[in-house]
């Protein structure tokens, strides 16, 4: 049986918390939940935690001020369609959305899914058809797989492509992880960074079918 949705600030509340057991490697008191999530008294930290436990998201254990446990569950990422992993395609704006099985990911405000089109990261092991999930940010360090927006006559908005990003003094390289694609340079200020690639997701785990937003 699925559990029951919870509200916004329940979700909230609830991403904040696995985050928390992710870094810390165990739960908070309700004196840190106050402090690290922003709320404003211990009354409303019990609040979302009975609330959380009432719709089967969490456990707890008596007399243990740290006794929470979090019930695995997959949790939903916006999908925004495909990137290209070869030399370019349109970018679509959120169609769906993919569930991701949290003893893979922490979930994330800012992260997303898009799915590979194309066969220039082969040596990276990310094929045509895989699952990329990629964290919205505009910087990244060289060597890291971006998501990138660049110019191009065929998508007036700019064709999105999957690469290896270097700086390269007012150049930025895009770097395929294929022999059979070189590397491309384009003018800084013509590359829009739209985030890092976090994680992968093969195909074959994956049913190729989003859920509708």
């Amino acid at each position: 049986m699925s559990p029951e949705p919870l509200t916004q600030s329940q979700e909230e509340f609830l991403r904040k918390l696995q985050r928390y057991v992710h870094k810390h490697g165990f739960a908070p008191t309700y004196e840190e939940m106050v402090t690290e999530f922003g709320l404003k008294t211990k009354s409303h930290a019990v609040h979302y935690v009975r609330q959380l436990e009432r719709k089967g998201y969490i456990h707890r254990k008596a007399n243990s001020p740290r006794a929470l446990e979090i019930v695995p569950r997959p949790f939903a990422v916006p999908f925004c369609g495909k990137a290209s992993a070869g030399t370019g395609i349109n970018f679509t704006d959120i169609v769906g959305t993919v569930e991701v099985p949290p003893s893979l990911f922490v979930p994330a405000d800012n992260l997303y899914a898009v799915q590979v089109q194309g066969n220039s990261l082969e040596d990276a092991m990310i094929r045509h058809g895989d699952l990329l999930l990629v964290l919205a940010t505009e910087r990244v360090e060289n060597g890291q797989l971006a998501i990138v927006r660049v110019p191009s006559d065929e998508f007036p908005d700019g064709a999105w492509l999957c690469k290896r990003f270097y700086h390269r003094g007012a150049l930025v390289e895009l770097h395929s992880e294929n022999p059979r694609y070189p590397p491309r340079f384009l003018p800084a200020q013509d590359v829009q960074v739209q985030g890092k690639v976090v994680g992968v997701i093969r195909s074959e785990y994956w049913n190729g079918e989003a859920g509708v937003a």
